[in-house]
């Protein structure tokens, strides 16, 4: 099961590492609470929400275990899921995440642009902008069909300013730092070493709070492994879940 990460679609995993994960696994992805084909509640929710709807998930699809595996907030999810359903999960991939509270490493100041884009800004626009930002320097200029891929999923199916903030205090209101530790699914902790949004420090911190976790450091790759090193991805975690 792959859980995506804040504003995106199930869709914004791309094609190559799902597929990788296709020749051995079933995949399945879902759309978050309030993005993509998923309702849009006119309440709040929390990530303890978001992880209970993973669960009708696997529900729905007739599994009763699975490898789950996360990006960014969806890796927060991963960690409640595995947390409140530990009978539920077989092995966790936690990737560009965090384990939240007040140690966490703050984004490079420049991220913080992503959170409050320029007036008059469109889904495109915003989605441009954030993958040149969060992916290591030169990704965009050097994969512009990555980015316009990206900007087109945007497009397609926008996720509104209500959701994101919604989600983003979801992720903000989160505390696991004390928490993971009682986590007992074999766990393998992914970050890129550029990673700027959620700096690598974090990836280091989760793995040292998770008992037996195994750290994998991508050199070169910033926030979303998926897009910027998908085979180099998809090996190490085929080899982590065999």
């Amino acid at each position: 099961m792959l859980l995506m990460g804040l504003g995106a679609r199930a869709a914004d995993w791309g094609t190559e590492f799902p597929a990788a994960l296709a020749q051995r696994h079933r995949v399945v992805r879902m759309d978050n609470r309030g993005t993509g084909a998923s309702e849009k509640p006119a309440t709040t929710w929390a990530l303890e929400d978001m992880a209970t709807d993973a669960i009708a998930v696997l529900d729905a699809v007739g599994a009763s275990r699975a490898h789950v595996i996360g990006l960014s907030m969806g890796g927060m999810i991963a960690q409640l899921v595995a947390l409140l359903h530990p009978e539920r999960v077989d092995r966790l991939v936690l990737m560009s995440t965090h384990y939240g509270g007040a140690n966490v490493v703050p984004p490079t100041p420049e991220m913080f642009a992503l959170y409050s884009p320029a007036a008059g800004s469109t889904a495109e626009d915003i989605m441009r902008l954030a993958v040149r930002m969060i992916t290591a320097p030169g990704f965009a200029d050097s994969n512009p069909q990555a980015v316009e891929a990206l900007v087109e999923l945007a497009r397609n199916s926008p996720t509104s300013k209500r959701v994101f903030t919604t989600q983003l205090q979801a992720i903000l209101s989160s505390d696991r730092s004390e928490r993971v530790g009682a986590i007992r699914a074999p766990t393998l902790v992914i970050h890129g070493d550029l990673d700027p949004l959620i700096p690598c420090d974090n990836g280091r911190k989760l793995a040292a709070s998770i008992p037996n976790a195994k750290l994998e450091i991508l050199e070169g790759c910033g926030h979303v492994p998926a897009w910027e090193c998908p085979k180099k991805l998809a090996e190490r975690v085929l080899a982590f879940l065999a």
